[in-house]
């Protein structure tokens, strides 16, 4: 039993890449985010509600779910203003499908240098998702 779940931990570390030099990577890179994080301003009156970590063919990310009852617009215009007063570059702005529906979901996408940063409003999801905006940041 102890071979055979070593072999199977073994083919899974070749097969999925893992090596030291990708952990250094990926720790530095997590906390690069995490610096990009700490400059972040947080809307007034939202309450984190959830947070995750993750890392995936070298691009790692950090997200953060918040609940508030601020309208979109009011989220859209305050992060738009101070992000881009912080050099990031707004990319755009669509709706989201969900199965292939619109419910209301909004995304805002941004980019400064090796960062992506992603505000998403979970619209007609929030009961599903068990928050009302999203953020994300991830780097390449």
């Amino acid at each position: 039993m102890l071979k055979t779940l070593s072999a199977v931990l073994f083919v899974c570390a070749v097969t999925c890449g893992c090596s030291a030099s990708r952990t250094t990577v990926d720790a530095t890179k997590l906390k690069a985010v995490e610096g990009v994080w700490a400059t972040l301003p947080t809307y007034p009156g939202t309450v984190e509600v959830d947070s995750s970590r993750s890392s995936y063919e070298g691009r790692v990310w950090v997200e953060k779910n918040y609940k508030s009852d601020a309208p979109f617009d009011d989220i859209k215009r305050f992060y738009t203003e101070k992000l881009t007063q912080s050099g990031w570059q707004f990319v755009g702005e669509r709706e989201l499908k969900d199965r292939g529906r619109f419910r209301g979901e909004q995304l805002l996408e941004f980019r400064k240098d090796d960062f992506e940063l992603d505000v998403q409003y979970a619209g007609g999801r929030k009961a599903d998702l068990g928050w009302d905006y999203s953020i994300d940041i991830t780097s390449h």
